[in-house]
């Protein structure tokens, strides 16, 4: 038995197998959309390290010389 809460909309769920829920972990394909939509609009995003200019990384080769 695996049992879920929707990420978008709380929805709990139970559910016998992930091939019983297709769009696991969304409770529903209108969820599993939204999701994609913040994804395609920028919404969500994964963090990185700062990123580097050309001008900065022109600057660092001129001192490795």
């Amino acid at each position: 038995m695996i049992r879920g809460r929707c990420p978008i909309c709380s929805k709990t769920y139970e559910i016998q197998a992930l091939a019983d829920l297709p769009t696991f972990p969304f409770c529903c394909e209108r969820c599993r959309l939204i999701d994609l939509g913040r994804w395609i609009d920028g919404n969500y995003a994964i963090p990185g390290g700062p990123e580097s200019t050309e001008k900065e990384e022109e600057l660092s080769a001129d001192d490795a010389d």
